[in-house]
């Protein structure tokens, strides 16, 4: 039995792994919590409306060496994310559903105790509650024990990607447990005060929590005076629904926006590419795929549902694309992800194992990498062989693009700088590749001198 290392927080219980499968331990202290959720008939309603995880209950616990307690085994989740990962409107849709929830178990008599976006998931294609030990029996008269925390964890970085740009969204792997309203209030905008959801539950926060440090007081209103009712709590809980609902990112122009349709190579380069995309794709058996550098998702969209795709790409605004065309269109496949490759989503927390590194997360059966190798060579001056290496532990199956130096694009990414890539050639891309891959296919991509190849990993140590 593995305890994950992000489950040492809560007295209530524990997630652990065992046989590559994802449990819940319950400790006895939390079991008349436990009983409410799911008598109350608020389980029910949460899993029939695909807002909580459903789990089975375990029978017998002495399987697992536990004595009392209960054992959960929830859905299992394909891929674990984090919030530094998502793109505005996945963070903003977390927060909606964690208010959702709050305003459900409050009709049963029941409360949030933590809201932190590390208990969503995103799983076929929406966001899904995934900590069961959150909820409490509701107490007459006691505020929100979570607002605090869902100010910092969901307000604050939702309200410096509507002001300031989406990328702030990075301060999440700085501030797991949430921005400060210091820090936050530091870097919004003047002009944010004139927004009323703003300066409610932002600035007037902030100010009240720095003159009760100030004076040395305890705050009471946060630490449980017995005057709050309930319909108070329903209205707090609703502002803040409403006032996330109106808040959408910044606006600012990068160089990936319409990337597809503005690329100099025009539409029968896509289409010979995705053509030959097809074509390979039938020549292997897969069923999990990482689309790397996927832009809004073009290639990642060709797979069948019955494929799970990581679409990644460093551009918020391409994966907040991709997030809305998957929401629109209910495709439940395809997780999109906001992860530069260069300067990947890093471990974090307690002794650096709370959370994982994007790079120890992903694996998959086929991995793509199209029109990529030539940014990450000659645009971020990573050697091919570095790239080879990287990529071979990601995937049994590789379909990477190599684009040459007459191609136009290369000659853009060397048009104000000097050619030091001596060794940026077909000839060396295919010598160091093979020392990893066999080559399965190689075809050029319609007219163009790019080369579209289909690799098989070679043997690989389990």
């Amino acid at each position: 039995m593995q305890t994950n290392p992000a489950s040492y927080r809560d007295n209530s219980g524990f997630v652990f792994k065992q046989h590559d499968k994802v449990y819940r331990y319950i400790h006895p202290n939390y079991e008349p919590h436990y009983h409410q959720l799911m008598n109350s008939g608020l389980y029910d309603e949460l899993v029939k409306n695909k807002r909580l995880i459903p789990h089975q209950e375990i029978a017998d616990t002495t399987v697992f060496n536990f004595t009392d307690g209960k054992v959960l085994l929830p859905e299992q989740i394909p891929f674990i994310s984090y919030p530094y990962e998502w793109s505005f409107d996945m963070l903003k849709d977390a927060a909606l559903l964690t208010l959702q929830i709050a305003l459900a178990a409050l009709k049963k008599e029941m409360i949030l105790k933590d809201a932190t976006p590390f208990n969503v998931q995103f799983f076929n294609g929406k966001p899904i509650f995934i900590d069961t030990l959150s909820f409490e029996n509701y107490e007459a008269g006691k505020p929100w024990i979570a607002y605090h925390q869902f100010s910092e964890c969901f307000l604050a970085p939702l309200l410096l990607m509507h002001y300031c740009h989406p990328d702030t969204n990075k301060l999440f792997t700085v501030y797991p447990n949430g921005i400060p309203m210091d820090v936050l209030v530091s870097l919004l905008p003047k002009s944010s005060k004139w927004n009323m959801g703003t300066f409610l539950h932002v600035h007037l926060q902030a100010k009240f929590a720095q003159r009760t440090q100030r004076a040395g007081k305890q705050n009471k209103k946060a630490g449980g005076e017995n005057n709050f009712s309930k319909q108070k709590l329903e209205l707090l809980l609703k502002g803040l629904e409403s006032f996330v609902q109106k808040l959408s990112p910044k606006k600012v122009k990068t160089t990936w926006d319409d990337y597809y349709t503005d690329t100099i190579l025009g539409d029968d380069y896509l289409q010979a590419k995705t053509t030959l995309i097809r074509s390979f794709s039938n020549f292997i058996d897969f069923k999990t795929v990482i689309d790397l550098g996927a832009n809004d998702g073009h290639f990642s969209l060709l797979f069948d549902e019955n494929k799970h795709v990581i679409a990644t790409d460093a551009d918020n605004n391409s994966i907040n694309q991709l997030y809305l065309t998957i929401k629109k269109e209910s495709i439940p496949n395809i997780l999109p992800l906001v992860n530069d490759l260069t300067v990947p989503s890093p471990a974090i927390g307690w002794a650096n194992a709370e959370r994982e590194s994007i790079t120890t997360r992903l694996k998959a059966d086929l991995v793509l990498a199209l029109a990529l190798v030539h940014h990450l060579a000659i645009a971020k001056n990573v050697p091919l062989h570095f790239i080879a290496d990287w990529l071979q532990p990601m995937g049994e199956h590789l379909i990477i693009e190599f684009v040459p130096k007459e191609d136009e694009k290369v000659k853009l990414l060397l048009q104000n700088r000097k050619d030091i890539f001596d060794n940026y050639s077909l000839e060396s891309f295919r010598s160091i590749f093979t020392g990893k891959y066999k080559i399965v296919r190689e075809e050029k991509v319609g007219n163009t001198s790019r080369i579209l190849f289909l690799m098989t990993r070679k043997l690989w140590p389990c």
